[in-house]
């Protein structure tokens, strides 16, 4: 799948996408990652004024996008440890994280995506809410096909199997048992 089908699969989703430069996690123009389209057209004819972004990565607005994203970090801390610990010490079966669109970041880690369904709020956004693990809610997460000087981030599981966010994301994000 390339670049444009990723994207158009995101903005189906209601996803605000944005073009960070080549190798990048970023976008350097004025306004940042809120340079998001969730339609087509409009995200082509930012393109058509930023034409250094036509190769760029792909990322998601996470701010304006229904959608929240748990974060498992695997090079400085083992993210991975602290969230299978977790989830027995609250009674989630670690197989959740392969119920939903799941990434592989280019360090080794994972982005699992949900879905918030209308009239849900969002999870708060928490950096660390365990060891290693963040919710993200209200920043901007690169995408696959992205590529950076690590590596590329990579689809896991398919992305039409994003899930509603289960209740346990917002126990997370709210520091509950977090030891």
């Amino acid at each position: 799948m390339d670049k444009w089908e990723h994207i158009r699969q995101y903005q189906q989703a209601s996803a605000y996408v944005f073009m960070a430069l080549p190798n990048q996690k970023f976008n350097a123009v004025e306004g940042g990652f809120n340079n998001s389209f969730n339609k087509w057209v409009e995200l082509k004819e930012w393109i058509k004024h930023h034409s250094d972004y036509q190769n760029g990565n792909v990322g998601i607005d996470l701010s304006k996008s229904q959608l929240v994203v748990v974060d498992i970090d695997k090079h400085e801390q083992n993210g991975m440890a602290s969230i299978l610990q977790w989830f027995k010490s609250h009674d989630v079966n670690p197989d959740t994280l392969q119920d939903t669109y799941v990434e592989q970041t280019p360090t080794g880690g994972l982005h699992a995506f949900y879905l918030i369904l209308s009239g849900q709020d969002k999870p708060k956004h928490m950096i660390n809410a365990i060891k290693g693990v963040d919710v993200l809610s209200n920043t901007a997460v690169m995408t696959a096909p992205s590529t950076i000087k690590d590596g590329q981030y990579r689809q896991i599981t398919p992305f039409d199997e994003i899930k509603p966010v289960p209740t346990w994301v917002y126990d997370l994000a709210n520091g509950l048992g977090s030891e």
